[in-house]
């Protein structure tokens, strides 16, 4: 493996007394993500929601409807709020603990299953540091992996702790692809 990148939350709980420079935005770049947010406020979420229902639907135009307004939603924001899904909360909520605790392991636990962006291995533990569009570097950990096409699941990138984390993921996937 190469060269383990600095991870944010390393950084952070080092005691530094302020976000190094690389990380904050330009004044304007602030400025603008204040107005963002206060439009937000004022019109409300505007993340496309898909009701997933209708993709089951035995009207045909019905279908093609919820088709074009997903196919559109990943074109125009590469995300999108899915209602409907069958997914239950409570898988839901298995989930998002799963990845808490996750992120709550130490950073040496993490970094067991570090991807290796300069080996080719984008699967695993990791910290965002490119550069975005004004230049500064993201503040950002992550953890990536792969579900489908099954030939590009790497099961050694899945977290042994916490101990439910692979069980808990496999049924959101198999919850997600029977739904």
């Amino acid at each position: 493996m190469g060269t383990v990148a600095p991870r944010v939350e390393s950084l952070a709980s080092s005691g530094i007394k302020c976000i190094p420079k690389e990380y904050v935005r330009p004044q304007e770049e602030l400025k603008s993500i204040g107005n963002v947010f206060e439009e937000e406020k004022k019109e409300g979420l505007q993340v496309p929601t898909i009701d997933l229902r209708e993709i089951d639907s035995e009207d045909e135009v019905v279908r093609g409807k919820c088709r074009e307004k997903l196919k559109k939603a990943a074109e125009e924001w590469g995300v999108m709020h899915l209602v409907n899904h069958g997914i239950p909360d409570e898988l839901i909520e298995r989930v998002k603990k799963a990845g808490e605790t996750f992120f709550g392991l130490a950073v040496e636990e993490k970094e067991k299953y570090a991807n290796d962006l300069e080996s080719g291995k984008i699967q695993g533990y990791g910290s965002k540091l490119a550069n975005n569009a004004s230049g500064q570097l993201e503040w950002e950990d992550y953890f990536f992996h792969l579900a489908f096409p099954e030939d590009k699941r790497d099961l050694s990138f899945w977290p042994k702790k916490p101990a439910d984390y692979m069980s808990v993921y496999s049924l959101l996937f198999l919850s997600s692809f029977l739904s």
